[in-house]
């Protein structure tokens, strides 16, 4: 979970508010207390921190709640649109075509994996990206690029021969033309020195990029503040990718951090695969931390494969068979991992971790057992007891054990997708907080 620590404590909170009999003074100030120790913990700025606590308390008090919401539902609408305009973000960053984008950031930001990340993003969208490696600086960082280009099937250019990071740039440019963004990873350093800042600002003012992205490591929390600052006053950075947001407690740092100097974020990485990177839209983002979902990045992912919706229908109320079962495992696979969409349901963390951390092997091993099962097996799985399952393995050249881990799988997510996903309580959910 992206911000594991942090999604936890402001969830924790609301709930403790939920049990409330009635909502007074004192109960929104004990809420408010809560939430600043929850983000301190998570690295965000003191006088940030104070002032969002403020601004909830004061219009937790004197707000009159909207429509059918109750004093409870307003001060966690309150606290939503504060933690919203705390991390800034929202709009999306236009590139075309033939743009030229710089992409910097010290050494060990996660630079490398970043471009790579933003070509296959790109190319889900139907852009030609290309790739330049012009970090001559850090030993190993061509054949990184190239090999995770060849993996992204990405257009990649470099010269491991050449150590003027400015020449490779115009000689990759002259070589790709205007077909596609092009995507330049410049050097890095160790550390932040006046050396690095000194070549950037050459190749900027060289090659005149229509973009420049800082890409920032979100572990250095408020730190990141004093970097963007730095990097744009040298190149003039456009905006912001924060990496590392996977389970960081400093992340809230980084994010409130860029937000109050201004430098916006347009993406996060949540992840070291390459598909593990996402625009960047504070409302959404806060849905998730707070547990009310992302229903709409989910449809977005869905749109990037053949979507079938009856089948994830059934899926989502509990009614399903293996036959949806193994409909859903192909497409989570097309998607990303299941704890990451789960995620992007309402109250998606009440889901047993165990159920989530199911790796793609394991249901890469689970799609060949269900090739082995006859059609009638698959629509009524209780039929399968001892002999089935011993056929079932022999056909598949798996375990027995491994037939009755996939079944005892099934049972369990049936039950709990049952307990989950009643159809009018998500719609009843999305319906109270549509407005939020």
């Amino acid at each position: 979970m992206v911000f594991e620590g942090l999604s936890q404590g402001l969830r924790n909170s609301i709930t403790k508010l939920r049990r409330a009999i009635i909502v007074d003074k004192r109960v929104v100030r004990e809420f408010v207390r809560d939430i600043q120790k929850t983000l301190l913990a998570a690295d965000v700025n003191v006088e940030l921190v104070l002032k969002i606590s403020k601004r909830i308390e004061e219009r937790g008090l004197l707000e009159k709640p909207p429509g059918m919401l109750d004093r409870k539902e307003n001060l966690i609408r309150i606290t939503y649109e504060e933690l919203v305009n705390l991390l800034g973000g929202g709009e999306r960053l236009e590139i075309k075509e033939n743009y030229k984008i710089l992409l910097v950031g010290i050494q060990g930001s996660g630079k490398t994996t970043t471009v790579v990340k933003l070509g296959k993003f790109l190319k889900k969208r139907g852009m030609n990206p290309k790739v330049i490696c012009a970090d001559t600086f850090r030993a190993g960082a061509y054949e990184q690029l190239k090999q995770l280009s060849e993996e992204a099937n990405l257009k990649f250019y470099g010269n491991p021969n050449e150590k003027n990071s400015l020449k490779i740039i115009e000689e990759g440019i002259r070589k790709f033309g205007g077909e596609g963004p092009i995507l330049i990873d410049s050097e890095g350093r160790h550390k932040f020195d006046d050396e690095m800042m000194d070549e950037i600002n050459r190749i900027y003012e060289k090659i005149t990029p229509d973009l420049t992205l800082l890409v920032l490591d979100s572990t250095i929390g408020q730190d990141a503040g004093e970097q963007a600052r730095a990097f744009a006053e040298k190149c003039n950075v456009n905006g912001v990718i924060l990496t590392k947001l996977d389970g960081s407690a400093k992340g809230g740092g980084a994010l409130s951090a860029c937000a109050a100097t201004n430098s916006r974020v347009y993406f996060i990485g949540t992840g070291e695969h390459i598909d593990d990177f996402e625009e960047f839209n504070a409302e959404r983002f806060v849905s998730r931390l707070i547990g009310f979902g992302d229903l709409r990045g989910l449809l977005e992912k869905a749109k990037e494969v053949e979507f079938d919706e009856k089948s994830a229908k059934r899926f989502m109320t509990g009614k399903f068979t293996l036959e949806d079962l193994y409909t859903q495992i192909e497409q989570i696979s097309k998607m990303g991992s299941l704890r990451k969409l789960i995620e992007m349901l309402p109250l998606g963390t009440k889901i047993p971790k165990d159920m989530l951390d199911i790796q793609e092997e394991k249901l890469r091993i689970f799609r060949i057992i269900m090739d082995s099962m006859t059609k009638e097996e698959m629509q009524n799985p209780e039929i399968i007891k001892r002999s089935r399952v011993e056929r079932i393995a022999r056909g598949s050249g798996r375990k027995t054990e491994e037939v009755r881990e996939l079944l005892n799988y099934y049972k369990r997510m049936k039950k709990m997708m049952k307990t989950f996903g009643d159809e009018r309580r998500l719609r009843r959910l999305m319906r109270r907080f549509s407005g939020i």
